[in-house]
């Protein structure tokens, strides 16, 4: 089954200019150019390249915080143009965890009423909202006494799990972690790593995790897709540098080894 499916995907912004020329059409930048990309159910899939190369970009036109210039975007099979996938339904099929878990946590809300608020949001007639919070905390490995906590209280660690919990609560069928492991350090990031491939492997969730740090990369994703200047120039399951074909993709390959 074809979670998401990016065919063409395209976007241009117009570059700015002090004075525009007569009769011209106002000139653009493509940053994002025809890419092609499909992840399946319970894929992870890892988006790299480095900064400005148009990962993020990517994730805001499927999120729909941008607008396609041209090409499609499909969510388990309905384009995010059409009319039934509104914004509610629409993130409750995708949601986003980001690098900055202290900007998507509302600082004067306590952790449960954080999860409570999707639960209600897309189910409406749970019954039990107290059992699915610390359902939701277990999956992250955090305890329940931890919904009784506000974001100052919680170290960069917990926040980051309690952004997972609340993208979790949303029951989605894929999740894109946009620089998600940046700052934790290499323990953290493993523990992190540990539990992610266990939340997907009991859920089927699929992940997209668009980073430059290839180490964790590998750890997390069956495919890779290079991003470069707006393109995806590769994408390669196996971590062998003889059968990268783009000069970039064997550059990345090098810094990792390094």
């Amino acid at each position: 089954m074809t979670v998401l499916e990016l065919i063409n995907v395209t976007k241009e912004y117009p570059v700015r200019r002090l004075k525009k020329p007569l009769f011209q059409a106002r000139p653009t930048f493509r940053a994002i150019k025809k890419v092609n990309l499909t992840l399946k159910k319970g894929e992870s899939v890892g988006l790299v390249g480095e900064s400005g190369s148009g990962k993020s970009t990517l994730a805001k036109l499927v999120m729909k915080l941008e607008s396609l210039t041209a090409g499609s975007i499909y969510v388990n099979g309905h384009h995010i143009n059409d009319k039934n996938m509104n914004g509610r339904s629409l993130y409750k099929q995708l949601q986003i965890v980001l690098q900055d878990s202290s900007s998507s946590l509302h600082p004067k809300m306590c952790v449960r009423d954080i999860l409570l608020e999707p639960i209600q949001n897309y189910f409406p007639n749970e019954q039990d909202v107290e059992q699915r919070c610390s359902i939701l905390m277990n999956q992250v490995n955090l305890d329940s006494s931890f919904l009784r906590r506000y974001p100052h209280q919680l170290s960069g660690g917990q926040k980051q799990r309690v952004c997972i919990a609340k993208a979790l609560a949303a029951q989605p069928t894929l999740i894109i972690f946009d620089e998600s492991l940046v700052g934790l350090d290499q323990e953290a990031q493993l523990e992190m790593i540990t539990m992610l491939k266990k939340i997907q492997e009991k859920q089927q969730i699929s992940y997209v995790f668009i980073t430059h740090d290839l180490h964790s990369t590998k750890l997390l994703c069956d495919r890779v897709a290079v991003m470069y200047k707006g393109e995806i120039v590769e994408i390669f399951s196996d971590w062998d540098v003889n059968q990268f074909q783009h000069p970039y993709s064997k550059l990345l390959f090098q810094t990792l080894m390094d």
